[in-house]
């Protein structure tokens, strides 16, 4: 359920195992919360995520969502898949602009 806003983006929070057993929950939630989102592009918050597997990550890549906040253990799994730039990118340039 999208509860906070960061940057003015909705937060759509995600279940801590995106597992097999999660992805039908998983797919109703992201078509719910974006279909809520009313022309803002939400985020996914992976903070409390501590798992990741292949067929969430389909869901997860296939929404076209980026990660806002994320934990450690789903960071290293987006690494593992080599997906880290496809969901992280939008931490990445959030990130240059502080920078620069």
């Amino acid at each position: 359920m999208a509860e906070a806003v960061q940057g003015g983006s909705p937060l759509i929070s995600l279940p801590q195992r995106l597992d097999t057993s999660a992805a039908a929950g998983l797919k109703a939630l992201l078509l719910e919360e974006t279909g809520a989102a009313a022309g803002a592009v939400p985020l996914l918050d992976a903070s409390a995520v501590d798992y990741v597997g292949g067929l969430c990550l389909q869901l997860l890549l296939a929404s076209g969502l980026k990660v806002g906040p994320c934990s450690e253990k789903a960071a290293e799994a987006f690494a593992l898949f080599g997906v880290q730039q496809q969901l992280l990118e939008a931490m990445d340039e959030k990130e240059s602009r502080h920078d620069g």
